[in-house]
């Protein structure tokens, strides 16, 4: 084992969480000691786990209480069985927006609080208690640890930014926060045909010993180490997220970089929700933090084939999200894999994957780059991004409330930022966002 990471782990971390009273060191220990537990083992952990839970919602959560009451369940001590957690109803985003204030946890006033623009199109806001989001990253450091990017490894991040322009003290205290973690960021959303040399320079003369990515900048990357066969630094394993990495890419990624490449899933709702099998290329799922299901248009469960994830978040009780519809799918089985990981596994993801922004140089924009930028506007309540000309972009908004002109401006402002003005802006007021033909809505529609 390296040095730093075996320090980290071993003796700084253990001393910050008896000083910050932050037990990610034990946490990580916990949740890395599953995984020599049997599956029988873990679901009989998750069970328990997931009745603490209900118990707190129903005790805590005036939503649940009156919508179990409501399905006839006056005491969710008897739900007694995963057949019978099955039957709960369905918790929906807009359950979310509609309900805020009786789905926080009485019993938690001091959360913190997320907004996630997510696939929809929808920013969205939820809350977790602070013990939650340590074991959050726990379950995140065990993931990335199996794939090789784990805690204090040298690991370079090609990923997004924050919106807007961070003031010095800000920059000095990420900065700081990265150094500590052995890691160097950077920002995806930048990324052009003309600065791609500067991104091959700073991987170069950083030589991480991991990266991690969202696929569609790197993938470009790649192209462009592959077909001017440029040499660049070899990670020793390369991670990817935020969208779904298919054959073709991978393939193209681990040649431009030769290492291998393993694709992660996960939503900001609960972060990292399973990471791929290092020897069978299908995800293992944390199944001792969160409850995943899928289940088709009726409702019912499905295994072998695509449905509708619902996440169940075992340890937050500040908002509890319990068969929470999050807007993917995916493919769980029943069986195990071959591997010694006793996780259970989902095959595929379906259903993330956001359109790129082009510009006439040639430059392409991540999708990611529009629910990342307008969460942060409590004025809209649903978006479209349109390119149907090369040198132009529409963008359709429902509005909450009226958009002011220094919102509108922060808008362009960005995106100007990113598509370095070549792109002219159409803002639209529109009353409704129209779904496609398979009743989804798409974030970002490129025609061009």
């Amino acid at each position: 084992m390296k040095l730093y990471p075996q320090l980290l782990r071993g003796v700084v971390l253990p001393f910050m969480s008896k000083v910050k009273g932050k037990p990610l060191s034990g946490y990580v220990t916990e949740y890395s000691r599953n995984l020599k537990k049997s599956p029988e083992a873990l679901q009989q952990l998750q069970w328990q786990a997931l009745t603490r839970l209900l118990a707190h919602a129903f005790e805590q959560c005036p939503f649940y209480r009156e919508r179990w009451q409501n399905a006839g369940i006056d005491d969710i001590r008897t739900v007694d069985s995963m057949q019978q957690f099955r039957q709960l109803p369905i918790l929906t985003k807009d359950d979310i927006r509609q309900n805020y204030q009786q789905l926080r946890a009485t019993n938690f006033p001091h959360n913190i609080i997320k907004s996630t623009g997510g696939s929809t199109g929808q920013p969205l806001t939820i809350e977790l208690n602070h013990d939650s989001n340590t074991r959050r990253e726990a379950v995140m450091w065990r993931g990335y640890n199996w794939l090789g990017a784990g805690l204090g490894e040298r690991t370079l991040y090609l990923w997004g930014a924050g919106i807007g322009k961070a003031s010095l003290a800000r920059r000095c205290k990420e900065n700081l926060y990265h150094w500590f973690y052995n890691r160097k960021m950077l920002n995806s959303f930048s990324m052009s045909p003309a600065n791609l040399h500067e991104y091959i320079d700073q991987i170069n003369a950083y030589r991480p010993d991991a990266l991690v990515a969202y696929v569609n900048p790197l993938y470009e990357l790649a192209l462009h180490l592959l077909q001017n066969k440029i040499k660049i630094h070899s990670p020793g394993t390369i991670l990817t997220g935020a969208e779904p990495l298919y054959e073709y890419q991978r393939t193209a990624i681990e040649q431009a970089f030769s290492c291998q490449v393993y694709n992660t899933y996960g939503c900001r709702e609960v972060m990292l929700i399973a990471a791929e099998c290092k020897e069978h290329k299908q995800l293992h799922i944390n199944s001792d933090h969160l409850l995943v299901e899928t289940v088709n248009e009726a409702g019912l469960p499905v295994f072998g084939e695509s449905g509708d994830i619902l996440l169940t978040d075992l340890f937050n009780y500040g908002m509890p999200l319990i068969r929470y519809q999050n807007g993917d799918r995916a493919t769980l089985h029943n069986n195990l894999c071959k591997c010694a990981n006793p996780l259970p596994v989902m095959s595929s993801v379906d259903g993330r994957k956001l359109d790129v922004i082009k510009t006439p140089s040639g430059k392409l924009i991540p999708g990611e780059l529009f629910p990342h930028l307008f969460k942060e506007f409590p004025s809209i309540y649903k978006f479209q991004v349109r390119q149907s000309k090369l040198d132009a972009l529409t963008i359709n908004i429902v509005e909450k409330r009226p958009l002011n002109a220094s919102e509108r401006a922060a808008i362009t402002s960005e995106i100007n930022r990113y598509s370095q003005g070549e792109l002219t802006l159409t803002i639209n007021i529109v009353d409704d966002i129209p779904l496609t033909a398979a009743g989804k809505h798409r974030v970002t529609v490129c025609e061009v």
